[in-house]
């Protein structure tokens, strides 16, 4: 229109924009909540192939390539692959409006970090149904040689190393003072609410021990970073290692469990 201001139009442009996603936001969460329940599904095969490294049967990686290779073995593996490609899609969707819209920065941060774990999981579905790609374990030494021989590479992989370990320790902290059910809508059941703490218990002390190991790394030993399923060996070679990797990995198949028996009523990822 003649005489319009350009900034204008494109401020109102912006706010348009704005108010469709938001008004979208409801049934991207929805179908953002396949996406959880998909991870759920994840976490629920990586606890069983830890506790086939527990009881010295284990035969893929147990990680999330690991775990999504077994539903590609089955008999609708390709299907399967893609109904999880398209929940982990819908997951990242969800988290990326999150970040532009939340309020929380803590929230943005952690639905940044969300979203780029649930891409991941999207393209490993992509790779197996496509027949490329690595194990998530060979790809994580990978970018710790990487890092190594960038300037100042071992301090980058200590921090990293720290950095996963905190993450480890606060998702503990997180099952033990129950602060998971704020994700959820309504209250939890006693044995729902038992899955979460176990769950996330299990989970902080398999990321805290993988923060460790990638710190060990940074000595030059990047077979050490070799993901969650090095950190389920290094558990497993502890004094009374397996029985610790048992428990570790039935509290790993209680989060998954968790995931999905709340993925209906989850608020937030």
């Amino acid at each position: 229109m003649p005489g319009s201001d350009p900034r204008n139009m494109a401020r109102n442009a912006g706010g348009q924009a704005t108010a469709t996603a938001q008004r979208h936001q409801g049934t991207i969460k929805k179908v953002g909540r396949v996406g959880v329940a998909a991870e759920g599904v994840v976490y629920l095969l990586i606890g069983w192939l830890a506790l086939q490294i527990a009881l010295g049967t284990a035969g893929t990686s147990a990680d999330s390539t690991g775990a999504l290779r077994q539903v590609a073995q089955s008999s609708i593996g390709p299907v399967l692959l893609v109904l999880l490609a398209v929940g982990f899609a819908a997951l990242a969707l969800w988290q990326v409006l999150e970040v532009a819209f939340g309020h929380d920065t803590k929230q943005r941060v952690k639905a940044a970090f969300k979203g780029i774990v649930a891409v991941t999981l999207g393209i490993s579905c992509v790779q197996l149904l496509t027949g490329s790609g690595g194990s998530a374990g060979q790809q994580q030494q990978t970018w710790t040689q990487r890092l190594l021989e960038a300037p100042g590479g071992q301090i980058l992989v200590v921090l990293v190393g720290l950095a996963v370990a905190a993450v480890g320790i606060a998702t503990a902290v997180r099952g033990l003072k129950h602060k998971f059910e704020e994700k959820v809508e309504g209250s939890l059941s006693p044995g729902v609410r038992a899955l979460g703490v176990a769950g996330y218990v299990a989970r902080g002390v398999a990321f805290t021990v993988l923060g460790g190991l990638v710190v060990l790394a940074a000595t030059g030993d990047v077979a050490k970073s070799r993901g969650l399923d090095a950190a389920f060996h290094e558990i497993a070679s502890q004094p009374f290692g397996k029985i610790m990797l048992i428990v570790v990995a039935l509290g790993i198949a209680a989060f998954g469990a968790f995931q999905i028996v709340t993925a209906p009523r989850r608020r937030k990822a």
